[in-house]
């Protein structure tokens, strides 16, 4: 064990020295720093231009999104993290640069000691799944090996290491198939399409933690991403390593069961149709790969709740804020979130202060010898933060205040708090640029007493931002909604952009001041027209006859005249008809009603009451709800709902839909039939084979007598069947018959379907 550990600490020290000479050199030659910052500018510049000419770094980049996308979705649900973004990018680096060359050594060395090749069946579905993850776990060995705060981990920062190693894993290996991808399959679908299984590896905007691998036709088993398979097997080892006193040794079988189940799904789906059949059986018990990313996430949710039961334990020892009696995940969730959107000066703050007081709880309660030596730095950042948190609540607080005495002393009524940030700026704009500038730097003053510098004039910055937006907060405040407007979160977005990137303000600045005179010079050019407003002609009032004024009941007739001043014989009128040459004009400016039955509106219902006076019902569905019902029902295993999904995503791209799988309801609130896919023009009714064709459903959507008919517009009645029509029995080709007699069309396949929606 000695040994061990002066390997350990001589290894520790050595890299440690060599990080301490780079950082010398740095500070002795500081052109080092400056060519650096040259070559990453340059380097992006090259980047950028690259993805306009280069079509593998726009794939390139497409998977990077997509790696990074999964990234933040761990980032976001590890609420009881300590370690800060830029390690963890680290470790997806050492998944792209070390987990997956070693992979791929260890693989070949075997070939080159055993024979075969990578394309053998036990290569594929056996060394590979188990040698994959085993070494992904290579990044969590190494760090709580040698690094000085491994006894001090919370249980998230366990599982964001093993995501972010399965995260830089996959990168790398999807980022291999897209590119060596070829071919018509992957030109006309996508890089994982199959002709036996169709799409393969799934990356869904909706999902949670997108890559999963599985057949989108006739699936039987899936297993997750690589991502989601190391943070459960890394999470496993850090309750293992939790429990390890309480408990016996025999805890540690706990993350050997997670690596046996990830590595039975890798293998199982590497081997579909060609390991033996015991295989599949202990798959199947285990849920198929499809019970894994569950079972995931009730082990985070439940360590997650550990991690700050621990904290609240030893919450007297830790810096809390006046109103937080709990140290919970949804209070710290709501104050950076609405630092975010309100005040994104004091974001930093907030995220900075509820990490590091969780990385001082952790020390408190778990920390080593070793991981002492870093309690005093972090208990310092800690404090430093807390008090620029309540200095900030000070200075809301005074400002309100004095708010508030004014108001009372000129005798008016109680203010608002929305109306105290008015106040505030109306002060504020009252001031002269150089007394705005004094009481910065008094602010910035008074601050240095308790903190350093930079937290000094965050503090300063952050007053003067509240003060000068004064109006704005006050609105936020009279109206929340204003927040969630596209416009407003675009605005924020662009704001953040603006704030990150060098002269980031300046560009903001200019846009503002040069905004005005790039509107005139639109005007002068033409490009723009005056904002002019135009009357508009109203509509004439719709008249039941001539004497009937429905829109304005008590307004006289236009043209008065007694009963006697116009006498008319009894056959003027049949006259008049039959003769009048503008008779058939008048006709045609008379707008039919082609609805059968009565409908009404009521909200987001439909209340419609068919010619056999049954009344039937139906909720409206968005475009939003459509799109993710279809998305979500596309790798379904109930064949008639995944047929009727795919329809609906062929018909997507070719016109929109109105409504996908719409329930009808009778007035006794049971179930009348179902819409599969309408369109503006035409109700398409899915059915995977014939066998599920029944006429009835049809006379639904054709005949108005049937009791539950529920076609008021008469839109054309497509009936899509998705098997071949062969080899048909008597009985069904006569019903297919009958069912053409009423007018529906029946279509066979998707090219088909094209032509008549």
């Amino acid at each position: 064990m000695k040994s061990i550990w002066s390997i350990r600490t001589g290894i520790r020290d050595f890299l440690e020295s060599i990080y301490r000479t780079g950082r010398s050199w740095i500070e002795k030659y500081p052109f080092i720093k400056t060519a650096y910052t040259i070559f990453s500018w340059l380097s992006l510049i090259l980047f950028v231009l690259s993805l306009f000419f280069v079509k593998e770094s726009r794939t390139m980049m497409v998977q990077y999104l997509w790696s990074f996308y999964v990234l933040l979705q761990f980032w976001f649900l590890c609420r009881s993290k300590t370690i800060p973004w830029k390690q963890i990018v680290l470790f997806v680096l050492v998944g792209v640069f070390l987990v997956v060359p070693f992979t791929t050594l260890t693989v070949n060395a075997l070939h080159v000691l055993f024979g075969g090749s990578t394309s053998d069946t036990w290569s594929i579905a056996v060394i590979t799944p188990i040698f994959e993850e085993l070494w992904k776990l290579l990044p969590l060995g190494i760090f709580l090996l040698f690094s000085r705060r491994a006894s001090a981990l919370s249980l998230s920062d366990y599982t964001l290491i093993g995501a972010a190693t399965g995260v830089g894993f996959q990168l790398m290996e999807e980022l291999s198939r897209r590119w060596l991808s070829s071919g018509p399959l992957a030109e006309k679908f996508s890089y994982s399409f199959t002709w036996l299984g169709g799409e393969t590896i799934h990356w869904d905007l909706f999902s949670l933690f997108p890559g999963r691998f599985e057949e989108s036709v006739f699936p039987t088993l899936m297993t997750v991403g690589h991502p989601v398979h190391t943070a459960m097997i890394a999470l496993a080892c850090g309750i293992a390593y939790r429990l390890r006193t309480k408990l016996t040794k025999w805890v540690f079988l706990f993350p050997a069961i997670m690596l046996l189940w990830a590595i039975l799904d890798h293998a199982a789906y590497n081997g579909q149709h060609q390991l033996p059949g015991w295989v599949f059986r202990f798959h199947d018990w285990t849920g198929s790969g499809y019970k894994t990313q569950p079972a995931f996430l009730l082990i985070l949710a439940a360590s997650i709740f550990a991690d700050y039961w621990s904290l609240n334990k030893i919450r007297n020892r830790l810096p809390s804020l006046p109103s937080e009696p709990l140290l919970n995940p949804f209070t710290e969730l709501w104050n950076m979130t609405r630092s975010f959107c309100l005040d994104r000066g004091k974001f930093v703050y907030w995220l900075g202060f509820y990490r590091e007081r969780r990385e001082l709880g952790f020390h408190l309660l778990y920390g080593n010898e070793e991981a002492a030596g870093r309690q005093e730095p972090v208990q310092a950042r800690v404090k430093a933060l807390y008090q620029v948190l309540t200095g900030i609540a000070i200075i809301l607080l005074v400002a309100g205040l004095f708010t508030g005495i004014g108001t009372h002393a000129s005798g008016g009524e109680p203010a608002c708090f929305a109306c105290m940030f008015d106040s505030l700026q109306d002060w504020w704009d009252r001031l002269d640029w150089y007394e705005q500038g004094a009481i910065l730097l008094g602010v910035l003053a008074l601050s240095l007493l308790f903190v350093g510098f930079w937290p000094a004039f965050g503090i300063a910055m952050t007053g003067m931002g509240i003060a000068g937006s004064g109006h704005e907060i006050a609105g936020y405040i009279r109206d929340p909604k204003k927040l969630f407007t596209p416009e407003k979160a675009l605005s924020v977005a662009i704001g953040i952009v603006l704030n990150r990137i060098p002269f980031g303000k300046a560009l903001s600045w200019a846009g503002k001041k040069g905004r005005h005179y790039v509107s005139k010079l639109l005007d002068k050019l033409g490009s723009r027209k005056p904002d002019i407003d135009v009357p508009v002609k109203p509509k004439p009032p719709k008249h039941d006859g001539p004497d009937h004024h429905p829109g304005d009941p008590k307004k006289p007739d236009d043209n008065p005249k007694k009963p006697d001043d116009d006498p008319k014989k009894p056959d003027d009128d049949s006259k008049k008809s039959d003769d009048d040459p503008n008779k058939d004009k008048a006709d045609e400016g008379t707008e039919q009603d082609e609805t059968i039955g009565d409908v009404v509106k009521e909200g987001n219902k439909t209340k419609y009451t068919n010619p056999a006076g049954n009344e039937l019902t139906w909720v409206d569905q968005s475009p939003k709800n459509i799109n993710r019902d279809i998305d979500q029902f596309l790798n379904s295993k109930d064949v008639g709902k995944a047929t009727e999904a795919k329809v609906a995503d062929f018909v997507r791209n070719e016109t929109d839909i109105k409504a996908y799988a719409q329930k009808v309801m009778r007035s006794d609130g049971q179930a009348a039939g179902d819409l599969d896919v309408v369109t503006k023009d035409a109700i398409i009714e899915v059915k995977a084979s014939i066998k599920a064709v029944k006429e009835d459903q049809l006379n639904k959507f054709t005949d108005p007598t049937h009791d539950l008919f529920f076609n008021p517009d008469q839109k054309k009645v497509i009936l899509y069947i998705d098997k071949p029509l062969s080899n048909l029995r008597p009985e069904q080709q006569a019903m297919l018959e009958s069912i053409k007699s009423k007018g529906v069309t029946i279509i066979n396949s998707l090219e088909n379907l094209k032509g008549v929606i």
